[in-house]
């Protein structure tokens, strides 16, 4: 029997291959990323990720090491996906997300309100017509039919027992776009928002909010996640609210700091739109 010393070295070796083999890997990644470039090709292919899956696995000699290649081919498909991303990026191709970036900052004539009349007085200048609304519902209504409204949301009432996410999720609900948040001076577990149908964002904007369903396969949560840490974005908020019961399905929403124009934010948000179902941004804000 080998001393575990002689063994460790034989595993040392092959992890020296292993690098060198996953670097001439993402050597090629970079030409699949040019050929892409050149022809418009989305990055993301999963019937050709399927196909790659199925076939690696097919040289695994157990079931145990099956798994472990599948596993291990996930991740280096994933990181090739995110070199691609960042490729495209670095050549002026940025992700569309259909926002118009202003330089000033948010203004209206009416407010569609469903707040404290506290957080009205603090928050909405006094030459703005206040319409106070029962419901989202009604704000949303109101926002629609009149592009001179904007919508101001006192998230930490009742409605909702002050569940931010159910809030976002009536926002993804509506079509609508936040344009700005605002914290109660003194009480930090209340927050309100500034919404609108219009996709405006300010150019000094911080906080993305975000929101998508994940495939129903194992992993895929993980994987679309790891769009945030690889691109080192930090994470303000996470959280799911059931969208479905029958069957069970659920819709994710994500705060990252950060602006639209960032090249990180770019590689996220390209990663999280090719490969998450129903993605959409609901705002890129300024918080205060």
């Amino acid at each position: 029997m080998k001393e575990l010393s002689e063994i460790r070295k034989d595993i040392d070796a092959i992890d020296r291959q292993i690098v060198d083999l996953y670097e001439k890997r993402m050597e090629l990644t970079t030409q699949v990323a040019d050929y892409k470039i050149s022809t418009g090709k989305q990055v993301f292919d999963a019937e050709r990720e399927m196909q790659k899956l199925s076939s690696v696995e097919n040289m695994a000699h157990s079931e145990f090491t099956r798994q472990g290649v599948h596993e291990l081919f996930e991740h280096i498909m994933t990181m090739s996906r995110k070199k691609q991303y960042q490729l495209l990026t670095e050549h002026g191709i940025t992700a569309e997300t259909g926002f118009i970036i202003t330089v000033d900052d948010v203004s209206a004539t009416k407010a569609a309100v469903l707040s404290s009349a506290e957080a009205v007085s603090a928050h909405i200048p006094a030459d703005v017509t206040v319409i106070v609304c029962e419901s989202f519902s009604e704000m949303a209504e109101r926002i629609k039919q009149d592009p001179d409204i904007v919508g101001f949301l006192e998230v930490g009432m009742e409605w909702y027992y002050g569940n931010v996410l159910g809030y976002y999720n009536e926002i993804a609900n509506h079509d609508l776009t936040i344009i700005r948040s605002y914290e109660m001076e003194g009480d930090e577990t209340r927050r309100c928002l500034l919404i609108s149908e219009k996709r405006i964002v300010v150019e000094d904007a911080n906080t993305l909010s975000m929101c998508f369903e994940a495939p129903d396969t194992c992993g895929s949560l993980y994987h679309l996640l790891s769009h945030i840490t690889y691109n080192n974005l930090n994470l303000n908020r996470i959280g799911s609210v059931v969208i479905s019961t029958d069957p069970l399905d659920y819709r994710f929403f994500v705060d990252v700091s950060g602006n639209i124009n960032d090249p990180a934010i770019q590689n996220a948000v390209r990663g999280l739109s090719q490969e998450a179902i129903r993605f959409r941004i609901l705002g890129n804000y300024k918080t205060r």
